[in-house]
């Protein structure tokens, strides 16, 4: 039987709409992040070799598939999340961005998901599956999908909090990024197309994005790929 470690949010086809999101009338005012505020990190705060850390988190992705269990799972989420993720912080959000490498070029929300799991060693299709191609794909990587319809931002997070520690991927109206709650705080992990327009993390409660967006939805992911 399979066993999830990620929650992967199937409605990476909103990302190709990005540019909607400005176009949009009464909604919350958009104000850049407080980029000196401790929930909000636009920037890596450390020196790295992404090949390096590729690697790294590829070898763990294998563990993982070689010896399934809460510890070898949450080892690999935890690099993800720290080391592997971080590296893209501060690399500029554009409706067409493709970039594969950190701080180069620029990328979209889809691309930025698809991109770094793809890097983290699962084996996908990332421009298939971030330009929305989710007949096959997407339900073939996920399952326990649960959707939420014009339920306020605090009740979603909440209800994220439920599930304890995990990754998890949101699917948005316009939109995609990673929510990864860590055991404390919810945080939202993605390329913005808000201020300051770039791939970032913030504290989920405090998310224009999230706020904005009408429909949430996530499902599951094993580690089968």
């Amino acid at each position: 039987m399979r066993k999830y470690s990620l929650l992967l949010f199937p409605l990476i086809v909103g990302c190709l709409n990005d540019q909607s999101i400005e176009k949009k009338k009464n909604i919350t005012s958009v104000t850049s992040p407080d980029i000196n505020n401790s929930s909000v990190f636009t920037k890596p705060t450390f020196q790295f070799n992404y090949d390096q850390q590729k690697q790294r988190c590829q070898q763990l992705y294998e563990t993982v598939k070689r010896k399934r269990s809460p510890e070898t799972e949450k080892k690999f989420i935890s690099y993800l999340t720290d080391s592997l993720l971080p590296c893209w912080y501060g690399t500029p959000w554009d409706y067409n961005g493709i970039s594969q490498i950190p701080g180069e070029g620029k990328i979209a929300c889809g691309y930025f998901v698809t991109t770094t799991l793809r890097d983290a060693g699962m084996k996908i299709n990332r421009v298939k599956l971030a330009q929305c191609i989710e007949q096959n794909l997407l339900w073939d990587l996920c399952k326990d999908f649960k959707r939420y319809s014009d339920k306020s931002l605090e009740y979603f997070v909440k209800d994220i909090e439920k599930t304890g520690y995990g990754l998890y991927i949101v699917g948005l109206d316009n939109h995609t990024g990673y929510i990864y709650h860590d055991g404390k705080d919810v945080w939202f992990i993605h390329s913005g197309v808000y201020p300051p327009k770039c791939a970032l993390k913030e504290k989920a409660i405090n998310s224009v994005t999230l706020k904005n967006s009408r429909y949430r939805v996530f499902g599951r992911i094993v580690f089968d790929k």
